[in-house]
């Protein structure tokens, strides 16, 4: 078993500290390092558009993460930024100069570590899978649609809770257009197929719903946004266990998918009522 304890220790280790949002690497740097998280977490982010304007959070690393283990094999740009999401304290050991004398001086924690490193691989790789699959699954669902009704979107939603496996339920709200501390309850799966107007309370942009969520054991709230505002949201319900950190992970992807899908059923309700006040 790995033991951070003995590689903080070994001359072949050194140690960094970030400071709240300061930048380890960015895209196309150099960097030959492989890196293991002691302390809070950072952000992996990449630019979105060719002229670096927009940056997208692709995943967070957390304590104990090792990241850019790729060192190993070449020591090629970064296609990604890493930023420390608060102030983080890092170990780092260069993979071209230090990594061979710390497997001649420590051949049995070598092997821990290189275990350690085939094993978050792995994970990734399975996360990364899941992800595509889920992905693929509501964007074939998405590409067969004729319409944007709510109908539509209710159908989206239940497709949703079929492919993440959400054993109770799902609950859709959307922004109340007039009062902004308000959202509208518009779906419940455990009401199928019927809509609703409920009126919620949202307080600090987080839902109010403590007599509800008393019922429930575990949730998951995904903010549904375009352009960093939110619209709508979807609250994710079971009672057998909590959502892991790979499921959140696919939630936000599909959700991501339904926020578009919204957003298309927006702008054609306004190209509507602009044709119907032209024509009236």
């Amino acid at each position: 078993m790995l033991n951070i304890k003995i590689l903080e220790n070994s001359p072949y280790f050194k140690k960094k500290t970030l400071e709240m949002w300061e930048y380890l690497f960015s895209e196309w740097d150099i960097d030959d390092n492989i890196y293991i998280i002691l302390i809070w977490e950072l952000n992996v982010e990449k630019y979105t558009n060719s002229n670096k304007t927009n940056k997208k959070n692709l995943a967070t690393l957390k304590k104990n993460e090792i990241f850019w283990e790729a060192s190993l094999n070449n020591n090629e740009k970064k296609q990604v930024s890493i930023k420390a999401k608060r102030k983080t304290h890092l170990l780092y050991i260069n993979a071209n100069k230090w990594l061979e004398g710390f497997r001649d001086k420590n051949p049995e924690q070598a092997f821990n570590l290189l275990k350690y490193i085939i094993h978050l691989s792995n994970n990734r790789l399975n996360i990364a899978n899941s992800l595509i699959t889920a992905s693929y699954s509501i964007s074939q669902e998405i590409i067969q649609l004729k319409d944007f009704s709510y109908k539509t979107i209710f159908e989206l939603i239940e497709k949703i809770k079929l492919i993440t496996k959400t054993d109770e339920e799902i609950i859709y709200l959307e922004e109340n257009p007039i009062l902004k501390e308000y959202a509208i309850l518009k779906y419940k799966t455990s009401e199928k197929w019927k809509m609703k107007n409920d009126v919620i309370k949202i307080f600090e942009n987080k839902l109010e719903l403590l007599e509800l969520k008393a019922k429930w054991k575990y949730s998951y709230t995904q903010n549904l946004q375009i352009w960093d505002k939110n619209y709508w949201y979807l609250i994710f319900i079971r009672n057998n266990s909590n959502f892991s950190e790979n499921e959140i992970k696919i939630l936000s992807t599909m959700s991501t998918s339904l926020a578009w899908v919204l957003k298309q059923k927006e702008f054609l309700t306004e190209q509507k009522n602009k044709e119907y006040i032209k024509n009236s």
